[in-house]
Protein backbone atom coordinates (compact mmCIF):
# COMPACT_ATOMS: atom_id res chain seq x y z
CA UNK A 1 0.00 0.00 0.00
CA UNK A 2 1.67 3.51 -0.95
CA UNK A 3 2.50 5.64 2.04
CA UNK A 4 0.26 8.26 3.10
CA UNK A 5 -1.85 7.24 0.50
CA UNK A 6 0.11 8.35 -2.63
CA UNK A 7 1.78 6.34 -5.18
CA UNK A 8 5.83 6.16 -4.03
CA UNK A 9 6.82 5.56 -7.50
CA UNK A 10 7.13 8.05 -10.36
CA UNK A 11 8.76 7.66 -13.36
CA UNK A 12 9.36 10.31 -16.29
CA UNK A 13 10.39 10.31 -20.10
CA UNK A 14 12.55 13.27 -20.03
CA UNK A 15 12.13 15.61 -23.20
CA UNK A 16 13.36 18.72 -23.79
CA UNK A 17 9.64 20.10 -23.32
CA UNK A 18 9.55 19.15 -19.94
CA UNK A 19 13.16 20.21 -18.99
CA UNK A 20 12.15 24.02 -20.96
CA UNK A 21 9.12 24.03 -19.17
CA UNK A 22 10.87 22.97 -15.48
CA UNK A 23 8.17 20.14 -15.38
CA UNK A 24 10.72 17.64 -14.46
CA UNK A 25 11.26 20.25 -11.11
CA UNK A 26 7.93 20.70 -10.47
CA UNK A 27 6.98 16.81 -10.72
CA UNK A 28 9.91 15.75 -8.59
CA UNK A 29 8.64 18.51 -6.04
CA UNK A 30 5.20 17.61 -5.82
CA UNK A 31 5.81 13.83 -5.46
CA UNK A 32 8.79 14.53 -3.02
CA UNK A 33 6.14 16.88 -1.38
CA UNK A 34 3.88 14.21 -1.30
CA UNK A 35 5.87 11.62 0.16
CA UNK A 36 6.53 13.88 2.97
CA UNK A 37 10.24 14.33 2.21
CA UNK A 38 11.34 17.14 4.82
CA UNK A 39 12.47 19.80 2.04
CA UNK A 40 16.40 20.11 2.31
CA UNK A 41 15.76 16.26 1.30
CA UNK A 42 13.88 17.40 -1.45
CA UNK A 43 16.30 20.04 -2.50
CA UNK A 44 19.82 17.40 -2.04
CA UNK A 45 17.17 15.01 -4.68
CA UNK A 46 16.55 17.13 -6.81
CA UNK A 47 19.94 18.72 -6.95
CA UNK A 48 21.42 15.40 -7.51
CA UNK A 49 19.07 14.65 -9.91
CA UNK A 50 19.66 17.71 -12.44
CA UNK A 51 23.22 17.53 -12.21
CA UNK A 52 23.19 13.59 -12.99
CA UNK A 53 21.10 14.54 -16.31
CA UNK A 54 23.47 17.43 -16.84
CA UNK A 55 26.67 14.94 -17.01
CA UNK A 56 24.85 12.25 -19.23
CA UNK A 57 24.47 15.09 -21.47
CA UNK A 58 27.43 16.92 -21.60
CA UNK A 59 29.82 14.03 -21.19
CA UNK A 60 27.49 11.31 -23.43
CA UNK A 61 26.18 11.18 -26.95
CA UNK A 62 22.34 10.31 -25.45
CA UNK A 63 19.68 12.60 -26.54
CA UNK A 64 16.91 13.90 -23.54
CA UNK A 65 14.58 11.39 -25.10
CA UNK A 66 16.50 8.22 -24.16
CA UNK A 67 16.42 8.89 -20.60
CA UNK A 68 14.42 7.93 -18.20
CA UNK A 69 14.36 8.89 -14.79
CA UNK A 70 12.34 6.53 -11.87
CA UNK A 71 11.96 7.68 -8.09
CA UNK A 72 11.15 5.65 -5.63
CA UNK A 73 10.01 6.55 -1.73
CA UNK A 74 9.59 4.75 1.05
CA UNK A 75 9.44 5.17 4.34
CA UNK A 76 12.93 4.96 4.94
CA UNK A 77 14.52 5.63 1.57
CA UNK A 78 14.44 7.47 -1.90
CA UNK A 79 16.21 6.15 -4.71
CA UNK A 80 16.55 7.85 -7.94
CA UNK A 81 17.17 5.42 -11.10
CA UNK A 82 18.86 7.34 -14.11
CA UNK A 83 18.90 4.99 -17.16
CA UNK A 84 20.13 6.11 -20.63
CA UNK A 85 21.85 4.12 -23.85
CA UNK A 86 24.88 5.61 -23.32
CA UNK A 87 28.05 3.35 -23.28
CA UNK A 88 28.80 2.04 -19.69
CA UNK A 89 32.14 4.29 -18.27
CA UNK A 90 32.75 3.17 -14.96
CA UNK A 91 32.75 6.21 -12.38
CA UNK A 92 32.28 4.21 -9.12
CA UNK A 93 36.06 6.22 -7.39
CA UNK A 94 35.54 9.06 -5.24
CA UNK A 95 35.82 12.36 -6.57
CA UNK A 96 37.78 15.67 -4.81
CA UNK A 97 36.09 18.96 -4.43
CA UNK A 98 37.35 21.18 -7.35
CA UNK A 99 38.72 24.44 -7.02
CA UNK A 100 36.76 27.72 -6.42
CA UNK A 101 36.97 28.79 -10.15
CA UNK A 102 36.97 25.85 -11.63
CA UNK A 103 33.76 25.70 -14.11
CA UNK A 104 33.45 22.26 -14.22
CA UNK A 105 33.74 19.02 -11.81
CA UNK A 106 31.11 20.12 -8.68
CA UNK A 107 27.98 17.89 -9.73
CA UNK A 108 29.89 14.06 -9.63
CA UNK A 109 31.57 15.55 -6.00
CA UNK A 110 27.98 16.59 -4.91
CA UNK A 111 26.31 13.96 -5.79
CA UNK A 112 29.43 11.72 -4.32
CA UNK A 113 28.40 14.05 -0.87
CA UNK A 114 24.85 14.27 -0.19
CA UNK A 115 23.18 10.94 -1.43
CA UNK A 116 24.42 7.79 0.97
CA UNK A 117 24.95 5.26 -1.79
CA UNK A 118 25.86 6.35 -5.36
CA UNK A 119 26.13 2.87 -8.34
CA UNK A 120 26.80 3.42 -11.70
CA UNK A 121 26.56 -0.29 -13.36
CA UNK A 122 25.65 -1.45 -16.76
CA UNK A 123 22.51 -1.99 -18.22
CA UNK A 124 20.73 -4.25 -21.27
CA UNK A 125 19.97 -0.29 -22.31
CA UNK A 126 23.31 1.29 -21.52
CA UNK A 127 24.38 2.95 -18.02
CA UNK A 128 22.25 3.10 -15.31
CA UNK A 129 22.86 5.44 -12.33
CA UNK A 130 21.33 4.58 -8.99
CA UNK A 131 21.27 7.44 -6.04
CA UNK A 132 19.92 6.42 -2.71
CA UNK A 133 19.55 8.94 0.43
CA UNK A 134 18.18 7.53 3.74
CA UNK A 135 15.19 9.42 4.81
CA UNK A 136 15.55 11.56 8.03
Amino acid sequence: MPHGGYMNSIKLNVSQHVLNSNLLCTEFERFLAQNNVHPQQRFKVITCVLEALSNVLEHTNSQLEEIIIILHCNSDLITIDLMDNSPFISLNEEVSCPPPLSLSGRGLWIIQHWMDLVRFQSSVAGTHLRLSLLRS
